[in-house]
């Protein structure tokens, strides 16, 4: 009668434990989210930036505009802030010029840490980036287009923009 007893108590001990942390669990919503640390700005891809091909055969100034998740060009970019520049024979092949070519257009998106943009050229060459920010100033990726072998590009924000 004694074993019974006690098993009685062990089954009904089980039994509570059980209970206990089935309750637990579904009180606990995991742990409390965090804030955001307020000392650190939220990234953002608006911004004059200039990128620097691997090979260093081309340079891309763009001013983009970013709005929600899509980016654009700033209206108006002033040519010196919005052109692609070559800086080689090969990086004139690559422009289509031995001079810098005009950004005329410019649509894509920011989701961050993912960055991915087309442009236009006023020649009608079209290129894409697509990368990551890894930091508020600095982003990479690659670059390609018809006349552009697909090729890495970091780029930096100005600071003075």
């Amino acid at each position: 009668m004694m074993l019974r007893s006690l098993r009685s108590v062990r089954s009904f001990a089980r039994r509570v434990s059980t209970l206990a942390m089935i309750a637990l669990v579904s009180a606990c919503g995991g742990p409390a989210p965090t804030d955001a640390d307020p000392n650190v700005p939220a990234q953002t891809a608006t911004s004059y930036w200039v990128g620097i091909e691997q090979t260093g055969a081309v340079h891309l100034h763009i001013t983009l505009v970013q709005t929600g998740t899509s980016l654009s060009l700033l209206p108006n970019c002033d040519p010196e802030r919005c052109g692609l520049f070559p800086f080689s024979p090969t990086g004139v092949a690559f422009v289509g010029s031995d001079l810098p070519v005009t950004v005329r257009s410019v649509t894509g998106s920011f989701n961050n840490p993912n960055i991915t943009f087309t442009f236009t050229l006023s020649n009608n060459r079209t290129y894409t980036f697509t990368g990551r920010m890894a930091e508020d100033r600095l982003m990479t990726g690659k670059i390609s287009g018809p006349t552009l072998p697909e090729t890495t590009i970091t780029f930096e924000k100005s600071i003075t923009t």
